[in-house]
């Protein structure tokens, strides 16, 4: 039989080697039992907790769709996965796919070893994360950090007099504990977050993680108390148990959570103060003065193109300041760009949409070269989707003919049925895969072409405004858009308070490409100037200014 070996490890901190130990051992196991292995899927340091962050297996269950295998291997059952969900789903799709799964620990997997292995697996994962935390209290209650280090301290490596590595303990670092009181002295005499992070990068000092700094690394959340000018332990005070972190079955991402206060668990370390009492309260007067200040709230709808507009000054992002005007997120949190262009969300988002709806709409040439395209891949795809139920059909009612003069050249007594019986095996095997395929084969369907297919193309770019503001259609509507534009660029115009927006991206070589040509220009008046299209050769993106 045709397998295929599955193996897997979970952590950066584990060796790669895990990976071919598995597989020899896997490879050894069905070579002795007269397999051939055919491939070998794995994923490297890749936990066991979400399925669909694993390539590995999802190309082992697109191969077991496409029956290229009829078995799997893998040295465990948790080497699979430790969820409960997955587990039960992997096997869902192997079974039904024909394909049996076997491990060296369990034997051929049944529904018995998914209940069963499937819940040791998911209560060993929450078991570890109990030790784990509980492992971390026990370094708090010794006064050692129980996570990463902190701006402004150093780690302290240490062996115990039984050989162990003694984690948690650190000591302060003179150089970046100076940098800290320069913040916390800066911010009591008045200076924002901002105008520090810009002094601070223009000094050319490094920011905690080696790069520029941001406001919001000296600012922090107000509700997690994180950041510069909330992290307790320069007050010789660690604080445990903060936040929580779970993750989100859709997405396997872990999102953090706050814990109530009466959760929170303190270890005052009086060696590891650095900021005083009395600097420590009026940076907290501070903060509570502009607490009640709405701010810049997170935004709860995502803009057509968040993620898309590029300062042209720094080639930096450019992020929504006072919900609702694109502004150079570099010069607001850091002050390392010059450029003081800003423009209005809606303003930016009329003029993309009304750009492209001139591109789609501004040449019948254009829209009968998409309609025609569209008509010869339908066809094309149609042509190439050949229907074997015919053939299989044929080749069922011969090998059935064959099945029956056999039993006949027997039931007469004109020859001996052991000497045929190998023979006939042979036909009612290949008779009953021949139903399988039979049963599993559709004919391909027949489709239909819109003979107004022009005219429904041009009420679909019409209605794109529309769209984005039916909830029901905007995520799709969003999808579309967005897939049009690389990036957006916005520059300063000629006057104060005037922006010019050149928008990047694909749309020109797929409509050159559609018509069939090399290179193509096309221009068209509209209401904030003259936009320009280019098509360049291949599907390289083209540019236009609005």
């Amino acid at each position: 039989m045709r397998a295929a070996i599955y193996a897997r490890y979970s952590s950066d901190l584990q060796s790669a080697a895990s990976i071919d130990d598995q597989v020899r051992l896997c490879r050894e196991r069905a070579e002795g039992l007269g397999h051939d292995v055919i491939e070998v899927f794995s994923d490297y340091a890749i936990s066991a907790s979400a399925l669909r962050t694993r390539p590995g297996m999802l190309a082992l269950l697109d191969a077991a769709r496409a029956r290229s295998i009829d078995l799997v291997f893998a040295e465990a059952l948790d080497r699979i996965s430790r969820d409960q969900e997955d587990v039960a789903a992997i096997f869902k799709r192997l079974n039904h796919a024909d394909v049996k799964l076997v491990t060296l620990t369990e034997g051929e997997i049944n529904e018995l070893h998914v209940g069963l292995k499937g819940t040791m697996n998911a209560l060993f994962l929450k078991d570890l994360a109990e030790k784990t935390r509980r492992g971390q209290r026990g370094r708090v209650e010794a006064g050692r950090i129980p996570g990463g280090n902190s701006y402004g301290y150093r780690m302290i490596r240490r062996i115990a007099e039984d050989g162990s590595l003694i984690r948690g303990e650190r000591e302060i670092y003179p150089e970046e504990a100076a940098i800290v009181r320069r913040i916390f002295q800066e911010y009591t005499e008045g200076q924002p977050p901002r105008a520090i992070a810009a002094s601070l990068n223009r000094q050319g000092i490094p920011s905690p993680r080696g790069g520029l700094w941001n406001a919001s690394t000296i600012n922090g959340s107000r509700q997690r108390r994180n950041g510069i000018l909330n992290n307790e332990l320069y007050l010789g005070r660690i604080t445990y148990n903060r936040q929580r972190f779970v993750k989100d079955p859709d997405t396997a991402k872990r999102i953090s959570r706050a814990n109530p206060e009466h959760f929170w668990v303190t270890k005052d370390v009086p060696a590891l103060r650095i900021i005083e009492d009395a600097t420590w309260e009026a940076a907290a007067r501070l903060r509570a003065k502009f607490s009640s200040r709405a701010g810049n709230k997170r935004q709860t709808k995502k803009r057509l193109f968040s993620g898309l507009v590029r300062c042209t000054g720094c080639g930096g992002a450019m992020t929504i300041v006072n919900r609702e005007r694109y502004s150079c997120s570099a010069r607001r949190e850091r002050g390392t760009c010059a450029c003081p262009v800003s423009i209005s969300a809606a303003d930016l988002e009329a003029r993309i949409l009304s750009a492209l709806q001139q591109i789609l709409l501004g040449r019948d040439d254009l829209i009968a070269g998409f309609a025609a395209s569209f008509r010869e891949e339908v066809e094309r795809q149609r042509k190439s989707r050949t229907d074997n139920r015919p053939a299989l059909q044929k080749e069922l009612e011969k090998v059935t003919r064959s099945i029956d003069r056999a039993l006949a050249f027997i039931l007469e007594g004109d020859g001996d049925p052991g000497s045929i019986r190998g023979k006939l095996t042979e036909l009612e095997a290949r008779k009953r895969d021949l139903e399988r395929q039979l049963s599993q084969t559709h004919p391909a369907p027949n489709l239909e072409i819109l003979p107004n297919l022009g005219d429904l193309y041009r009420r679909k770019v019409h209605e794109m405004s529309q769209l984005l503001l039916d909830e029901a259609c905007r995520p799709q509507a969003m999808e579309i858009v967005r897939s049009l534009v690389e990036r957006i660029e916005v520059a300063p115009g000629a006057k104060r308070g005037q922006a010019n927006v050149t928008l990047y991206g694909a749309l020109a070589s797929i409509l050159d490409f559609a018509l069939g040509a090399t290179n193509a220009k096309a221009t068209a008046d509209g209401g904030f100037g003259r936009v320009f299209l280019v098509a360049g050769a291949g599907f390289e993106p083209a540019a236009f200014r609005l």
